[in-house]
């Protein structure tokens, strides 16, 4: 039995009609701040709303609220800290502008009629009764009972199932949509408990911890910690024609509904041209990006759009106005200009994943299958790195910070790490002052960097990725720490790992393996703590060729050595190591399984 609930109402905001409300209550303890959305107003909608720089970028809320403009909104899903992706499904005036795949969804067709339910992992779901959904989860209630199973929907991450301040949607009998949030560190049951005792009937997380926020009528309720990706909103005020839903939910169709919007969005895009003229960029794009999300099949809209903001100095979030007007062309089948738009867009962003994918279609679009290829190789090796946290400088400094401060340490400079210097030969690397060593096996090359703390190598064939770091940590937080806060908001979807210990007798070290997977890719992580830096060995490849990579990620982890430090460079013993690795991978020690067998252990099973 749940405790008994106490809520108490501080204060009530009014707001500009009785359909979106906000208040304070104290539920079994906890302060929440809610905004209470009357669903059977046909002049309200609640739907996702995304950062300019969406998809693989973020935005501070204050500012995408400002620009967007609803009544309330509040922190939506969860998202990867190395690709800024959500982790489930978006759906926008009817699109899918997002497949996550996971997760719980809160589903809403365009008469305001609301689904709460866990999603089957990896399924594409058919959104096409619905104009707005977004998934995230875990589910917290169900039909009025607390329907907990993280795990099963593939929550594994430790700030999701810990505690922490927390963001919550649900669903009332009185079909009253709730938005919920709380700075308190709650955990997922006590967050269940708090919307049960709120009235929800059916509910599910949001992200929580430091990107918990709420905006109501212009103010910060709550001010996130860092800029989100996404946020659930609602507007008090929404013409039934320019909804988008099923035909049937409405006399007119979705063709005359497009002709409406496609009005508006010309009329919208006209009025953008005074604060152009007058120098105005913030509400020259907040028309311009409103004008192309009425009208998504207009390709001069974007283009418009990312030159605004090439001028306020927002080159990412061009690259994505770009690269979107890429699409359209290329939809259109005018595959030459689709190309130089997403050409453009890599050049303002050479991460932005929406132009990488374009450029392969782009190229076939022209009947250029050579370049479509090449074009898709450079994407394989751009995503496998995207994917590995240590390849990441800003977040390894953070984790380190994040272990100094529980360590209750004084950082040193130049975090991340030491620098990688020493001495790089065709299939071998050595540095005698951080004293360490790493050999490729053939058909391996390493890659120029721009990172001195990290190296780089990759298959000359083949889409395999090799990424050595070395940070700075304190030597007291012991490994299994260490390798905690390194997963931490990465969001693999699965995750085996198991200490190991290398060498023997008083040279031998501790490391820990891992074994992780995300959306199609396969990563093994070695690391290794000594002498106050944590090294980290990532070799990454597709799920489909990490049986063919098990050999040489094998030969590469067990090339990995180290040695004495010395007060100079490398010296003759190094420069002699240097002269070649053996082509012959090494058999692993009795005890320690290859490569090849912690595959096939691997997938014998899930394993948290």
């Amino acid at each position: 039995m749940l405790a008994a609930i106490l809520l108490l109402a501080i204060t009530q905001v009014p707001s500009f009609g009785a359909n979106v409300g906000y208040r304070v209550e104290f539920v079994n303890g906890f302060g929440c701040h809610v905004v209470q959305v009357n669903l059977g107003s046909p002049l309200v909608k609640v739907t996702p709303i995304v950062s300019l720089r969406f998809p693989g970028g973020a935005e501070p809320m204050m500012r995408m609220c400002q620009r967007e403009r609803p009544v309330a909104a509040i922190t939506g899903t969860f998202f990867s800290k190395t690709t800024l992706l959500p982790v489930g499904d978006l759906v926008i005036d009817g699109r899918l502008v997002y497949f996550g795949g996971m997760g719980s969804a809160v589903a809403i067709t365009g008469d305001n009629r609301v689904a709460i339910e866990r999603l089957p992992y990896g399924r594409t779901q058919d959104w096409s009764p619905f104009e707005s959904v977004m998934a995230c989860g875990p589910l917290l209630l169900e039909a009025g009972v607390v329907a907990l199973a993280p795990r099963h929907e593939r929550f594994q991450d430790p700030h999701v199932l810990g505690r922490a301040s927390r963001t919550a949607v649900g669903l009332t009998a009185a079909n009253k949509l709730l938005m919920v949030v709380t700075r308190e560190q709650v955990s997922l049951y006590e967050l269940a408990a708090i919307m049960r005792g709120l009235g929800c009937i059916d509910a599910i997380n949001l992200d929580g911890g430091s990107s918990t926020g709420m905006y109501y009528r212009g103010s910060a309720i709550v001010s996130p910690g860092r800029s989100l990706v996404n946020m659930l909103a609602v507007y008090a005020d929404v013409p039934p024609e320019r909804r988008v839903c099923n035909p049937s939910a409405l006399t007119c169709d979705r063709e005359a509904i497009y002709r409406y919007r496609s009005r508006e969005a010309y009329e919208v895009y006209m009025r953008a041209q005074t604060p152009l003229a007058q120098g105005d960029l913030d509400e020259a794009i907040r028309l311009l990006q409103q004008a192309t999300t009425l009208d998504h099949l207009n390709a001069s809209y974007q283009v418009r759009l990312a030159e605004t903001l090439v001028r306020r100095g927002d080159a990412q979030a061009a690259s994505v106005a770009f690269a979107h007007a890429g699409e359209i062309l290329l939809s259109k089948g005018r595959g030459q200009e689709a190309l130089e738009r997403f050409r453009t867009a890599l050049a303002h962003d050479r991460n932005n994943p929406l132009a990488q994918r374009g450029v392969p279609a782009a190229y076939r679009c022209l009947g250029m299958e050579l370049q479509a290829q090449q074009a898709e190789y450079d994407l394989l090796l751009a995503d496998l790195k995207l994917n590995v946290v240590a390849a990441h400088a800003d977040l390894m400094a953070q984790m380190a910070q994040a272990a100094y401060a529980l360590a209750g340490e004084t950082p040193p400079e130049g975090l991340p790490g030491p620098t990688l210097a020493g001495a790089m030969g065709e299939s071998a690397w050595v540095d005698g002052r951080v004293g360490a060593r790493v050999a490729l096996p053939l058909s391996w090359e390493f890659v120029a960097r721009d990172d001195p703390s990290a190296l780089e190598a990759h298959h000359r064939f083949q889409p395999m990725l090799a990424h050595l770091r070395a940070v700075h940590v304190p030597q007291s937080l012991g490994l299994e720490r260490l390798v905690s806060l390194y997963w931490e908001g990465s969001f693999q979807r699965d995750l085996y790992q198991t200490p190991v210990v290398r060498g023997a007798g008083p040279e031998a070290t501790w490391t820990t393996e891992a074994i992780s997977r995300t959306d199609g890719i396969y990563c093994e992580t070695v690391f290794t703590l000594r002498d106050g830096v944590l090294w980290v060995l990532s070799m990454t490849t597709t799920d489909a060729q990490c049986s063919d990579a098990a050999t040489d990620f094998g030969f590469i982890a067990r090339e990995l050595t180290f040695f004495r430090r010395t007060a100079v460079g490398t010296n003759s013993l190094d420069r002699v190591r240097l002269s070649g690795a053996s082509t012959h991978p090494p058999q692993a020690p009795d005890g320690i399984p290859t490569a090849r067998e912690r595959q096939l252990a691997f997938a014998g099973g899930f394993v948290v």
